[in-house]
């Protein structure tokens, strides 16, 4: 009896010493899930949807008697482009599950123009520039944790800002958008693992303003992928 009571005396030490953290994750009936951190940078790469700018019409004011009129001389039609694009975003946690998070985006998307219908049967041609577009925007994020997945929803505006190549003309603008995407953890054991985390997300972009002809562009998507790191 005696050789016991020391045997379990001596083993007692070496189990209190474990971290109560690290000692009951995997246990049956604890909860592994990591905790949400309360600031998180994320580096994102993707692609940025295009657009019909819309059509319009050149013309010449006639001299006709004993009203004048307009004569059309070529038609454009302008599009922008889909292109790749590289973000980085900033997320504050406000309270569980609920977070503001704000991010700047740049992207080089083409900037197309169709000459057509041309009077004097000159052959339809196509001008193309290179634009530089920028996006800074701020919004909401609510987001559900299950497990190491945690999927959310998002919504918010921002500013928008295009450059053309001869970098002769800049537009600005504004930008709405909603979305969803989810957050995987890379791990849930105290570690360096437990602040990295993986993020998609696909959101619906409304641009307003910012280079455009006779027409406001409509709803176009963005979707992007990158790291997460949580403080």
């Amino acid at each position: 009896m005696g050789a016991l009571l020391v045997v379990a005396l001596g083993a007692a030490p070496s189990s209190a010493q474990q971290d109560p953290a690290v000692a009951a994750c995997g246990q049956p009936g604890t909860d592994c899930a990591p905790r949400a951190h309360r600031v998180e940078v994320s580096v994102l790469g993707g692609v940025v949807g295009g657009g019909d700018l819309g059509s319009t019409d050149a013309t010449l004011l006639t001299n006709e008697v004993p009203t004048a009129g307009r004569s059309s001389l070529f038609t454009t039609r302008s599009e922008i482009g889909q292109a790749p694009l590289v973000e980085g975003r900033l997320g504050v946690r406000l309270v569980r599950g609920l977070f503001v998070e704000g991010g700047v985006s740049y992207a080089r998307p083409e900037l197309s123009v169709d000459i057509s219908a041309d009077v004097e049967g000159a052959p339809n041609v196509t001008a193309t520039s290179r634009l530089t577009q920028v996006i800074g925007d701020v919004g909401l994020q609510y987001r559900w944790t299950f497990g190491r997945v945690a999927p959310f929803v998002m919504a918010g505006g921002g500013y928008l800002r295009q450059l053309d190549e001869p970098r002769t003309t800049a537009e600005t603008g504004w930008m709405g958008y909603g979305g969803t995407g989810a957050l995987i953890r890379l791990g849930t054991r105290p570690g360096v693992w437990q602040h990295l985390a993986v993020r998609g997300d696909m959101r619906v972009l409304w641009l307003r303003d910012g280079i455009i002809l006779d027409e406001q562009r409509g709803p176009t998507y963005q979707a992007t992928a990158g790291l997460v790191v949580g403080f």
